[in-house]
């Protein structure tokens, strides 16, 4: 009996060791394998980044429920590995993606400014 209970004390920490490498490789997949959105709504000018989501759809849905108004409309998508963010302006808005956040704003800022003044840049928010 004492040699049976001996070697599942000897596999219970083989088996959670394993356990855990498991988990820490699919979280690192789940952000290799994550995606983003902007959304906006002109009437109010209500914004929201969602990032790091399993899904587009996932990702549009919960900024759609977080902007709650009815324009609410998707303006950007980014996908695995890259950062995106949304510049607001006097009359419009800007949108920008790219490998790293500082890539991501200046594009924003440059799209912003292709048709309004006064834009300022959200940070940016990655899929890593």
């Amino acid at each position: 009996m004492i040699g049976r209970l001996a070697g599942l004390w000897v596999l219970f920490p083989t088996v959670a060791m394993s356990c855990g490498c498991a988990t820490l490789e699919s979280a690192a997949d789940a952000k290799a394998n994550s995606y983003g959105v902007a959304v906006y709504a002109p009437s109010t000018q209500d914004w929201r980044l969602r990032w790091q989501a399993t899904t587009s759809q996932l990702a549009q849905q919960r900024a759609l429920q977080e902007c709650a108004v009815a324009d609410c409309r998707v303006v950007l998508e980014f996908g695995p590995g890259q950062c995106g963010t949304l510049a607001l302006g006097q009359g419009g808005i800007g949108v920008g993606r790219g490998e790293t956040p500082a890539v991501a704003e200046t594009a924003a800022l440059d799209d912003c400014r292709r048709t309004t003044q006064g834009c300022r840049v959200a940070p940016a928010e990655c899929n890593r």
